[in-house]
């Protein structure tokens, strides 16, 4: 990912850890997953998101021992999971192992479509980013929200065409979705308005109790 240097103290969250308990219905048997990465709205912002809607447990660790722990991850750099036995590095292997192991990856035809709009969210993430990066700020900015936003959020529309969610059932593809979207929204608050399904997708998850902690983590991006 674009981000790996360490974000200044204002862009970080004070709390170390936040943790969401396991219940009766989910799995027992399996392991907290430990997510090392800053505690700020950036890359791994699906990753927390997803957590907080299927209410599984999350160690995140928001002032990681770095450069220190650069070793242990596969690409010197973060995110970094630890789950058990198993270490996995890149924001989004990470979010569709917990999709997987939190059992969100839906019907095989829900999963085709969850990884495609995963993907396109890459590419919004990515443009949020080198609008961010961009010598001129203020340009950069104009550009993402006059020419990009209507790009990449318009096939986005197209195939919500009004639903709930993108497939059969709620997968990893609409938290993927979701949370960009937050990211968009606390950039812009009304870059949904030309979207009025994504609004409405928006509306619905931004309204669930148990995303509350989630939507709240510190921005990193700005436009100032």
């Amino acid at each position: 990912g674009k981000l790996r240097r360490k974000p200044s103290l204002s862009a970080r969250s004070a709390n170390p850890v936040t943790a969401v308990q396991l219940t009766p219905t989910q799995n027992k048997m399996a392991s907290t997953p430990t997510l090392y990465y800053w505690g700020i709205k950036a890359r791994s912002h699906p990753t927390v998101v997803l957590a907080a809607y299927t209410g599984n447990a999350l160690n995140w660790v928001k002032e990681p021992n770095w450069p220190a722990m650069k070793g242990e991850t596969q690409y010197g750099q973060l995110p970094h999971l630890k789950d058990g036995d198993i270490s996995v590095s890149q924001s989004m292997a990470i979010f569709r192992y917990l999709a997987r192991k939190w059992n969100l990856e839906g019907s095989l035809a829900d999963y085709a479509l969850a990884n495609s709009v995963t993907e396109q969210t890459v590419d919004i993430y990515n443009a949020i980013a080198k609008a961010h990066y961009s010598g001129d700020k203020a340009a950069g900015y104009q550009k993402l929200f006059t020419e990009d936003v209507q790009k990449l959020l318009s096939p986005l529309e197209a195939l919500l065409g009004g639903k709930k969610h993108f497939g059969s059932a709620v997968t990893f593809g609409d938290i993927a979705v979701f949370a960009t979207l937050d990211t968009l929204r606390d950039l812009k608050a009304d870059v949904l308005a030309p979207f009025p399904g994504l609004q409405a997708f928006y509306d619905s998850f931004a309204s669930n109790p148990a995303l509350k902690d989630a939507i709240a983590t510190p921005p990193y991006f700005n436009t100032q």
